[in-house]
């Protein structure tokens, strides 16, 4: 029998340890039946633990620090860059054939079904439409490019979709192996020191990108025909990167990924209860709904 378990993992900077992150957990509680172990990696382990045992949140979960995962060159590079090679390297720390990356500012507002992120036994590969060549289009077309040249290949599959986007994302253990075996057979022993070094977090950001790698990796080194499913299609995914898009969006996705941490918990809240009065429910029952909109 197919174990039909699913192992997830959140990387979680200690800024993140507040009331965003506990909105998180508890919608991945509530709306992930599937789920397997939770795994968490933190530049801060004793915080995230006091924290997670405060609210009594995800009973269970590893936490484990970036150092366990890391080389002390890798922990060198910025944070940013840290938690993309940690992503990276899940395999190491995930147990089941699949497992997720949840985003710390990421909600879980419907259940996730195993049929949403695995067919025909492989995950579903998840890319964003773009109805317009808008400025988020042209920034992940660039990185597309630069990922490619990373992995030595022409993005001919891969520049159909461009945008990989997912703080919900599911790996295959045997590609996310056979993508880290590639990238050292290519740049040496320590190859994300190698391809990372120097760049800045802030004004590199299409220099890199862990999905798109993973994602370009299978369509056009592997040559792997996953299924393919636009995020945008079917209310899946919603990435809200400003209030302005806060306020256009219903929120009747099944995964919200909130880009800003200063977004009022009450707006989303109120719009929640007019479409998704369970997912509502979900913020109001934490810290957050309370704490309101704050500056970062």
């Amino acid at each position: 029998m197919i174990d039909s378990r699913i192992d997830a993992f959140m990387c979680v900077h200690s800024r993140d340890i507040e009331y965003l992150l506990e909105a998180s957990l508890r919608s991945y509680q509530q709306h992930f039946p599937d789920k397997g172990n939770l795994t968490m990696v933190t530049d801060n382990p004793a915080a995230l633990r006091a924290f997670l045992d405060a609210k009594d949140l995800v009973p269970g979960a590893a936490v484990t620090g970036d150092n366990d995962w890391l080389s002390a060159s890798e922990l060198e590079l910025p944070g940013w860059f840290r938690q993309q090679i940690i992503k990276l390297r899940a395999f190491e720390f995930c147990r089941t054939e699949h497992f997720c990356n949840l985003g710390a500012d990421t909600l879980l507002l419907r259940p996730i079904a195993t049929t949403d992120l695995i067919d025909r036994r492989e995950p579903v590969l998840y890319y964003s439409s773009h109805r317009l060549p808008d400025l988020h289009y042209r920034f992940e077309k660039q990185r597309l490019r630069n990922v490619a040249k990373i992995l030595g290949v022409e993005p001919a599959r891969s520049f159909r979709y461009v945008d990989f986007i997912n703080d919900f994302f599911c790996f295959k253990r045997e590609w996310l192996i056979a993508l880290n075996d590639y990238i050292a057979s290519k740049y040496g022993s320590n190859p994300y020191v190698e391809l990372l070094k120097g760049l800045s977090a802030s004004k590199d950001q299409t220099r890199f990108g862990e999905w798109t790698l993973y994602s370009v990796f299978l369509l056009d080194v592997m040559h792997q025909s996953p299924t393919m499913r636009d995020a945008r299609g079917g209310a899946y995914l919603t990435q809200i990167h400003s209030r302005l898009g806060l306020t256009l969006s219903r929120l009747d996705s099944k995964i919200v990924h909130l880009v800003q941490k200063s977004f009022d918990p009450n707006v989303i809240r109120q719009k929640l209860m007019k479409v998704n009065p369970g997912a509502a429910q979900i913020i109001g029952a934490t810290a957050w709904a309370d704490a309101g909109a704050r500056p970062r």
